[in-house]
């Protein structure tokens, strides 16, 4: 309110600014819609996929296709030769995938340094066991769910068994082969060093794999066939110490991995 020149008060005209407390006060509760929170994640996780993935999700299908249309060929004109339940998983969803997990962490280190952006990426807000975990959590998402899609693949082709447990069951070692392989890759720094490495290893386990199966130690545990004698709350118990087993020793590698990178001067050189 304001006065005019015979000191009378004067009413404010209409439209004057009054501020207030409600106007001035910001407004704390407000959020974004769910629906931009998950475009946001989308737009994220695809960014994130283009950068570490790039080309690799395109050969690595065109690989699983060939892979199947050779085992399937010789199926049709050997059908004498087919897969049972636990050799179907084995052969068409567990070894490949294993192979997976080499081809999609092999390069991870090698690749950030010949672009140049390795230091970036330890200079950022955030500690490298976060950056670094979130794209593990990468390729293991994509693991799984390719998996998942071979194992329903394998089920309409080959042989019949409970699809979605066999892709969980392959993921496992995968898991833990492609956590090895990251471990090789900063141990190395060296992509090809690590493939080669986590690829030895992989023919160990199948030169081994007489010896071990059935057993504790068995990476390729099979999950669907109790063996004669055996009864099914021990057979179920060994499966749980088994699988547990495998994801902790898959879970310490790539802590391992990431304690190692700690020494960042040794890896950037």
């Amino acid at each position: 309110m304001t006065q005019n020149l015979s000191g009378a008060p004067q009413q404010p005209e209409v439209g004057d600014f009054e501020p207030t407390l409600g106007a001035a006060a910001p407004d704390v509760e407000a959020v974004l819609p769910w629906r931009e929170v998950l475009g946001s994640l989308a737009a994220m996780f695809r960014l994130s996929g283009r950068v570490i993935f790039r080309r690799k999700l395109l050969f690595m299908t065109a690989g699983i296709v060939a892979y199947y249309a050779i085992l399937y060929t010789f199926v049709v004109y050997q059908p004498n030769a087919g897969f049972g339940v636990d050799d179907a998983l084995f052969v068409l969803v567990e070894l490949p995938g294993t192979v997976l997990g080499v081809y999609l962490a092999m390069d991870l280190i090698a690749k950030e340094r010949d672009r140049h952006t390795l230091e970036v990426l330890f200079s950022t807000a955030s500690s490298h066991y976060t950056v670094w975990t979130i794209r593990m959590l990468s390729v293991y998402f994509v693991l799984l769910v390719t998996l998942l899609v071979m194992s329903v693949a394998s089920y309409f082709l080959f042989a019949e068994f409970p699809f979605f447990w066999g892709g969980l069951n392959a993921f496992l070692p995968a898991f833990l082969i492609a956590n090895l392989t990251f471990y090789f890759s900063v141990f190395t720094r060296s992509a090809n060093a690590a493939g080669m490495l986590s690829l030895g290893f992989i023919i160990l386990v199948l030169m081994t794999y007489e010896a071990f199966q059935g057993t504790n130690w068995d990476l390729f545990l099979k999950p669907f066939e109790v063996p004669a004698g055996g009864e099914d709350p021990m057979w179920a118990e060994k499966m749980l110490i088994n699988r547990v087993a495998v994801f902790a020793t898959g879970a310490m590698l790539l802590f391992l991995a990431l304690r190692k990178m700690e020494h960042r001067e040794k890896l950037l050189t």
